[in-house]
């Protein structure tokens, strides 16, 4: 206290209003500016260089000339709103600028505490280390008292296992700005900054530090993380729902086959994994393709680039997926680009893999794991971010088996394994899409037509083995051709209407009929035996039209472990007696061997 007022004495104190106007002068005859000046005065009158506009609502410091001979240090601290306080001192009473610059700041300090206005800690020592100030932030970062602070030493605090160091005495060690993470008694974790305020000759007179609490910042940095995520699930759902909007599959499925194909779908969408796509020809595995392309962040980055590995020449497969460098073979006059390069960032569908060569299939497998590749003549590996996408309507499984497709390579595309069923198989989707495709033909033709419930009904009892593709060709042409505004069961092609109308009932329908007439009830007949015998039908015909057991077990939605038991109960059950024990006997003696 004794200090502050030393310092408060050196200097002249006067307190004006915004006007100007004079409210109080401190008396000190010694002092050359207070004898000029009275309370009631105006302080422009009196002093013809000072500035009103000097008097803001913030401190403010500046060296002012008031002769040619003398130059004064002035401070202005707002008292309130219209009241300020200023403070002079003549720059001939200072020996060196350090003095001054220590007085004025450490006088700053004590009157003002401005630091205290501040959200981070902060402090200031001497050139030594010692503390001479710390702010109320400070004291609430750190959990440590004025008391324990003011005065000490920041080593004296390492020594007493208050902190574990001192940035300050690290900065005056090298001599530089110093930052680093600390955590204080308080557990808040701190980013603290030191830095060094020197003389003219290069000593250290201040050292100012800054203590940014981090705790809040992780908390609003995790907060801005999961908003982050929130905002990407939005975005990601809302691109969902604008591609359903103009994706003919995803806007207008139906049935639960495809509702849950699709949510899976928008599961896996935004990875990086592989997934490889089945189903009979024109049942949309392009679009399919093309859909989870679009959802992904990759539509953003990077191209949807298609290839049809069937229909280019296994002489020019190799060339047009990897390119090819200047000279590499005769004509190659440039360096052609490959569809790896066109795709990176993006998604590449490969589509009817089965029909790829061997030989490539080694270099797309070695794509695929280093994510690197040549060019067809080039030296330089070339690096690529490419996710693969692959189709087919074969049984990539039994052309593994016959050695006609790779089987590392089967697995490296099998990572995520997509069926798409048959038109037949999801008759919930043939209305949805008659309406779609008949929309879009009257759209794109300039037609009006319609079709009559009779020709519906036709539709959704056919199997049609084109799928899609065949009905969308088949709606197109009749919206074409056809002069009636409706569309009739007459209007069909001979060959299409004879082979939709010898189209057998479908089974729901089937078993609706035999409902309405016989019934399936038998007097003194079980009802678990009754469903039992339904189940084994269904079981057998679905493997008869499907070709096999796991197919089958696709068609049904049941796991094929499921049909191999039923199908296993079955075979025991109409086993007769002398058979059924031949057989324990054989089991039995396989046993004891």
């Amino acid at each position: 206290m004794e200090t502050t007022l030393e310092l408060v004495s050196c200097w002249e104190q006067i307190i004006v209003d915004h006007h100007g106007d004079i409210h109080f002068v401190e008396p000190n005859p010694e002092k050359k500016l207070t004898q000029l000046l009275s309370i009631g005065s105006n302080i422009t009158k009196k002093l013809s260089w000072f500035r009103l506009e000097w008097l803001s609502n913030s401190p403010m410091s500046r060296i002012v000339k008031t002769s040619v001979q003398d130059k004064y240090l002035l401070d202005v601290f707002p008292i309130s709103e219209t009241r300020f306080s200023l403070f002079f001192r003549n720059l001939k009473e200072y020996h060196n600028v350090e003095h001054l610059w220590c007085e004025v700041s450490d006088e700053i300090i004590s009157l003002q505490k401005f630091i205290d206005s501040s959200s981070d800690g902060m402090t200031v020592t001497d050139g030594q280390g010692n503390i001479l100030v710390v702010s109320e932030s400070f004291v609430e970062v750190s959990g440590l008292t004025r008391e324990k602070l003011i005065g000490k030493n920041w080593q004296q605090l390492i020594d007493e296992g208050i902190i574990p160091f001192s940035t300050n005495l690290r900065a005056i060690e090298q001599q530089n700005t110093c930052s680093a993470v600390m955590k204080f008694p308080s557990g808040k974790e701190t980013v603290i900054t030191s830095t060094l305020l020197k003389n003219k000759e290069g000593r250290i007179v201040r050292i100012f530090s800054n203590v940014r609490d981090l705790t809040e910042l992780n908390k609003l940095h995790e907060k801005l993380n999961s908003a982050k995520q929130l905002a990407k699930g939005f975005q990601r759902e809302l691109k969902v729902m604008h591609t359903a909007n103009t994706d003919v599959h995803m806007g207008l499925v139906r049935s639960k086959i495809m509702e849950n194909l699709y949510e899976m779908i928008t599961k896996i969408a935004n990875t990086d994994l592989q997934i490889l796509i089945t189903g009979s020809s024109g049942v949309g595995k392009t679009a399919l393709a093309k859909f989870v392309h679009t959802i992904s962040d990759r539509n953003s980055c990077g191209s949807f680039i298609h290839v049809n590995c069937s229909a280019i020449p296994e002489t020019l497969l190799e060339t047009e997926l990897f390119g090819y460098e200047e000279g590499s073979f005769t004509g190659a006059k440039k360096t052609k680009v490959g569809l790896f390069d066109l795709a990176n960032k993006g998604t590449l569908f490969l589509d009817e893999i089965g029909d790829m060569p061997l030989f490539l299939q080694a270099k797309i497998l070695n794509v695929l794991q280093e994510e690197k590749f040549f060019r067809v003549g080039g030296t330089k590996e070339i690096s690529v971010d490419v996710r693969i996408i692959a189709a087919t309507n074969m049984n990539i499984e039994k052309l593994v088996a016959e050695g006609l497709f790779r089987r590392d390579l089967y697995y490296r595309l099998n990572v995520v394994p997509i069926y798409v069923p048959c038109l037949a198989e999801r008759r919930d989707d043939i209305h949805p899409l008659i309406a779609y495709y008949l929309a879009s033909s009257n759209n794109r033709y300039g037609k009006a037509k319609t079709i009559s419930q009779e020709v519906v009904d036709v539709f959704l009892r056919y199997n049609w083995p084109g799928n899609i593709r065949e009905l969308s060709h088949l709606i197109e042409r009749l919206v074409v051709v056809v002069d009636d505004p409706v569309i009739e069961v007459k209007h069909l092609p001979e060959e299409v209407r004879e082979r939709m109308l010898s189209t057998e009932m479908p089974f729901g329908e089937a078993f609706m009929e035999n409902l309405k007439t016989d019934g399936f009830f038998r007097p003194g007949v079980h009802l678990k035996e009754i469903i039992k015998t339904l189940e084994e039908q269904v079981i057998e015909e679905a493997i008869e039209h499907c070709g096999s057991l796991k197919e089958a077990s696709r068609s049904l939605g049941v796991d094929a472990a499921t049909l191999f038991r039923k199908r296993k109960r079955k075979e025991t059950n109409t086993l007769k007696p002398i058979d059924r024990e031949r057989k324990e006997n054989i089991n039995r003696c396989t046993t004891m061997q």
